[in-house]
């Protein structure tokens, strides 16, 4: 399993805009096969800042969420919203502690 993170700073005006594209990207990406998990937070302390928490199966179902269009359109439509770039980030579990 890979998890991701996807790190959002976003324009103060455009936050309501924002969560209506995010939300139908995860609506459509919860479809995907191989994708285990998908959702969408904002922080408590600077609501212009969101995370999305994601887990996938492997690689190769990541690489055909990258090409979805409903994910490119997410991303061509979010762009204007954003002050500077996502920050995404990928984990794996650690073997050697099992979660409980």
């Amino acid at each position: 399993m890979i998890t991701i993170t996807a790190n959002f700073n976003v324009k103060p005006d455009c936050t309501a805009e924002f969560i209506r594209f995010a939300a139908v990207c995860a609506r459509n990406t919860r479809k995907e096969n191989g994708n285990l998990s998908y959702r969408v937070y904002r922080r408590r302390q600077d609501e212009t800042k969101f995370i999305f928490v994601e887990e996938w199966l492997n690689d190769v179902v990541i690489e055909k969420h990258n090409e979805m269009p409903h994910f490119k359109v997410f991303l061509e439509n979010i762009a204007p919203l954003l002050e500077g770039q996502p920050e995404i980030t990928q984990f794996t579990n650690v073997p050697e502690i099992r979660n409980i």
